[in-house]
């Protein structure tokens, strides 16, 4: 079980940290590049390792799956729109506003809420 949770963890990890990335290399971007925005964009080293990442974070979810049950490995997902809230504020720069601390705040007491039960 405590395998479920790991790659969980994992999932999570990837998920927000190919947003930061993802969002990074689509600074670097500029519009109205046509074909070439794709030849540029494989080179674009934080796009490519974020698309990495959004497509290696399912994999580790659906390996949780096969060990938690669905509705405790679900719940897991709402953290990660936390973890993007902290972490673009880190990397990103980006104001946080009391909506965000308040919006973080709530998912993470809902996620408390609904994992303080048994084990599923």
């Amino acid at each position: 079980m405590i395998t479920g949770y790991l790659l969980l963890c994992i999932m999570i990890l990837l998920t927000a940290g190919s947003q930061i990335l993802v969002k990074r290399g689509a600074m670097r971007i500029k519009t109205g590049q046509g074909a070439g925005l794709l030849i540029r964009s494989a080179f674009n080293i934080p796009l490519v390792i974020g698309t990495a990442a959004v497509v290696a974070a399912p994999v580790f979810y659906i390996n949780a799956l096969s060990l938690l049950p669905l509705n405790r490995a679900f719940s897991f997902n709402g953290l990660g729109y936390v973890l993007v809230i902290i972490l673009s504020r880190f990397f990103l720069h980006e104001k946080l506003s009391l909506f965000h601390i308040t919006g973080g705040l709530c998912i993470l007491s809902g996620f408390i809420i609904w994992n303080a039960g048994g084990a599923g």
